[in-house]
């Protein structure tokens, strides 16, 4: 076992979720603890996964588009992603599930939380709050902002008129750049979607800190993106479990949306609600 959070740490972390839930090791990828519902839906017996490697877990055709998520994860350049994974089961079955990725920082270290989405089973978090405000943008292939929810100006103070027409990349401050593209070119390989810590202009001219969950829209090269964001100031500087649930499925489903009818989107405004 290497060096990191705290066993009590990692226990607390376990506790709070009663779904498949398992912590592991950044760093050399070893699981740190699994609860009680990870290990039933894996085979196991109950702490008989801690210390195990994560690839014991998984089919080896996931080892390598793990090993780059878990790259951008430990490096600080996602915060999280979601993904389908092919499960190996102690009796050597397999199963596909989708798993969340979120990264997650404690006085003690950084881990990694999963969990783990079987079928049908109910969400792992609580149902939408209505007062999360996430804005939708689409782009066209050469990533020029084609479609914007008017969302945008409650979290940016800019109207979606400002944005249409623009080029994605010049939105983002310099340094933020290169994490997005290396963000990007993750959810391309891995059909996935990752979030990760933006800086946008907002209507004052100044440097906004945002949440950015980025997929892509198609499957030609370079795609067509989506980007479902959120303001960081109303949640502070950690993606919760909550948030990141609401950026991937609710900001999925609004891109989704704005996709599928944008030969009918409205010229004016349109909420992500809407």
């Amino acid at each position: 076992m290497t060096s990191g959070p705290t066993p009590s740490v990692v226990a607390k972390a376990l506790r709070q979720s009663r779904y498949p839930l398992i912590a592991f090791d950044l760093d050399d990828l070893i699981i740190l603890g699994a609860n009680e519902a990870a290990c039933e839906l894996l085979g196991w017996a109950p702490n008989s996964l801690d210390g195990v490697p994560v690839f014991a877990i998984l089919s080896p055709v996931d080892q390598p588009k793990v090993e780059a998520a878990r790259a951008l994860l430990a490096s600080g350049a996602t915060q999280g992603h979601r993904a389908l994974r092919h499960f190996r089961k102690a009796d050597g079955t397999e199963f596909e599930a989708n798993v969340w990725v979120r990264l997650t920082t404690t006085d003690a270290g950084r881990l990694g939380l999963a969990i783990i989405e079987r079928g049908a089973a109910a969400v792992p978090w609580p149902l939408f709050d209505a007062s999360i405000t996430i804005a939708g943008i689409v782009t066209d292939h050469d990533w020029t902002i084609e479609l914007v929810s008017s969302d945008i100006e409650r979290i940016l103070g800019r109207s979606p008129e400002d944005f249409k027409g623009s080029s994605l990349l010049g939105l983002f401050q310099a340094a933020d750049v290169q994490n997005f593209l290396s963000a990007v070119a993750r959810v391309t390989a891995d059909e996935s979607k990752a979030t990760l810590r933006m800086h946008v202009r907002d209507g004052d001219a100044n440097w906004r800190d945002i949440w950015c969950m980025v997929v892509t829209m198609c499957q030609h090269s370079p795609p067509r993106l989506g980007l479902a964001i959120a303001a960081m100031s109303e949640f502070g500087l950690e993606l919760t479990s909550e948030l990141h649930r609401q950026l991937a499925v609710l900001g999925g489903d609004v891109l989704d949306g704005m996709d599928q009818f944008r030969s009918h989107m409205p010229s004016g405004n349109f909420s992500t609600r809407q």
